[in-house]
């Protein structure tokens, strides 16, 4: 196994890697300060921005081509691809969203989709919450999600490994959805069929596409929760 196939594989299983980091520097650290297990317990979305970064940095530095914008594209550098791997992804990944959240967690200003919102807004670190803050950091980790996920893990599983195009693309698929194992399983399935989608965003028009797709997707999902008129 070569360094960059390595990679590539933790790039799969980033979910894993947090949890080791986690584990490993998080916990040790937390435990033996006052106030650091509730610290720890809330830091779980800081960990994934960490993990992240740090798989990004490993794939810039020993994977092949991964930095590229088309990359893992074997279209080359397409500019009508790249708008059409953005637009048609956000639009397929916006629908899926709504259509899943309808049918999983009924209309908008119901108290199951509420809940569901407040769980998602209580994983992100407090200064995120509200206001541009919210947007920006939905925004980075859209561009270090679909980097990992479909530049690094992608790429390495299909061209460095050299499984079937469909074999890599499931896997990354399915990485992509656990990663999100912390909203539980409803959440998990969503967002593996959003993942697949993305992935065909990524074959299409490069990484890029699939990022550019997914903080139209983050923005507008925050968007449009935000208009949802509260019950009185």
């Amino acid at each position: 196994m070569t360094l960059s196939q390595f990679i590539g594989v933790l790039a799969v299983c980033a979910t894993l890697v947090q949890v080791l980091l986690m584990g490993v520097i998080g916990y040790p650290l937390a435990k033996n300060r006052p106030g650091g297990m509730e610290a720890f317990d809330k830091s779980g979305f800081t960990w994934w921005i960490i993990t992240l970064t740090l798989l990004s940095v490993t794939g810039i530095l020993w994977v092949p081509d991964v930095s590229y914008w088309s990359y893992p594209s074997e279209h080359g550098d397409s500019l009508v691809r790249l708008l059409v791997g953005t637009i048609v992804g956000f639009i397929v990944c916006f629908l899926v969203e709504l259509a899943c959240e309808r049918i999983l967690f009924g209309k908008p200003d119901s108290e199951k989709r509420r809940a569901e919102t407040a769980r998602y807004e209580g994983a992100l670190p407090s200064w995120a919450r509200q206001g541009v803050n919210q947007y920006l950091i939905l925004i980075v980790v859209a561009v270090l999600e679909e980097f990992v996920f479909r530049s690094v893990a992608l790429g390495s599983l299909w061209h460095e490994w050299d499984l079937p195009k469909v074999l890599a693309a499931g896997l990354v698929a399915v990485g992509f959805g656990l990663s999100h194992w912390y909203y539980g399983f409803k959440q998990v399935t969503i967002k593996l069929i959003v993942g697949s989608v993305l992935v065909w965003s990524a074959l299409t028009g490069g990484w890029l596409a699939a990022a550019l797709a997914h903080i139209l997707l983050n923005i507008s999902l925050t968007f449009t929760a935000r208009r949802v008129p509260h019950k009185r």
